[in-house]
Formats: C-alpha cells, sequence, structure tokens
C-alpha cells in the first residue's frame, strides 16, 4: 500500500477588535486596526472578494482611495514565491500577480509587513514592483560591517 501524506490543518484565530468591532483574521491584522484606533485614523472597512485574470483575490482592509495587505515576514516571502507556505506545495507568486493587477486596473494596493523584535528588515530592492508601496513596520536593521 503506497504511502498517502496527510493534509495539514491549519488554524487561523480570528479576532475581533473591541472599539472598530472589526473582525480580523491574525494577531498582524488585529495590530494594523490597533494602531488605527491608538492613533486616530479612520478606520477601513473589510474588503470584498475582487474577481482578477489569475484568480479571486481578497485585500484585508478596504479604504475608498486604496487597498491594505497584511503580511508578516514569513507570508511575505510566500507573496514573492521565494517559500512554500508553511513547506506545503510548490512556491508560488500567484498572490502577487493577483496585487499587481489589482493596483493597474482598479486601485492601489498597499502592502504593510509587520516584523516581530527579532526578525531582520529584508531589502526592499529585492522586492521593488513600480508602482506597488511597500512598508515594513519593527524588526531589527542589519549593521554592516566596514
Amino acid at each position: 500500500m503506497p504511502y498517502k501524506r496527510r493534509k495539514r490543518k491549519t488554524k487561523v484565530r480570528f479576532w475581533i477588535e473591541p472599539v472598530s468591532k472589526l473582525k480580523c483574521q491574525g494577531k498582524k491584522e488585529l495590530r494594523f486596526i490597533k494602531e488605527c484606533v491608538r492613533y486616530k485614523k479612520i478606520l477601513p472597512t473589510k474588503a470584498g472578494r475582487i474577481k482578477t485574470p489569475k484568480g479571486y483575490y481578497t485585500p484585508d482592509f478596504e479604504y475608498p482611495d486604496k487597498y491594505i495587505e497584511i503580511k508578516g515576514l514569513a507570508t511575505f516571502k510566500v507573496l514573492y514565491g521565494l517559500e512554500a507556505y508553511k513547506g506545503i506545495g510548490e512556491p508560488s507568486d500567484l498572490q502577487l500577480q493577483k496585487i499587481i493587477w489589482v493596483n493597474e486596473n482598479i486601485k492601489p494596493v498597499h502592502i504593510l509587513v509587520y516584523l516581530s523584535n527579532r526578525e531582520y528588515k529584508p531589502d526592499l530592492e529585492k522586492f521593488y514592483r513600480e508602482n506597488l508601496n511597500i512598508v515594513i513596520k519593527g524588526g531589527l536593521t542589519k549593521k554592516n560591517n566596514i
């Protein structure tokens, strides 16, 4: 009898921010909403699903003039096809292709990458795409040895 690989089930946690009552998928999204509340910024709404030529894409949040996509360092690497998600399957940049299409054809997509205090900031020149706004928040800066 051949060996069959079991499918892993991922646990996704949802959080409801008490002030805004927005439902967030994961701590990074919750952190973004808490920042908006703390600094009295305009709160976003949950974005709807968007049909692209490459399939459906659902941004994390929406403002009238832009979409917001929240990433951690690991999912940022998955976005660019550098790693497979949790080591399952093949690396792919399909989500990035969808984001670029939405950015060019519907409205701008801003990617916020939240790093822990133990993660180093990636070199953004490697990830440059024309007209794509990427912001890194938190993390460590590598020291150059001279």
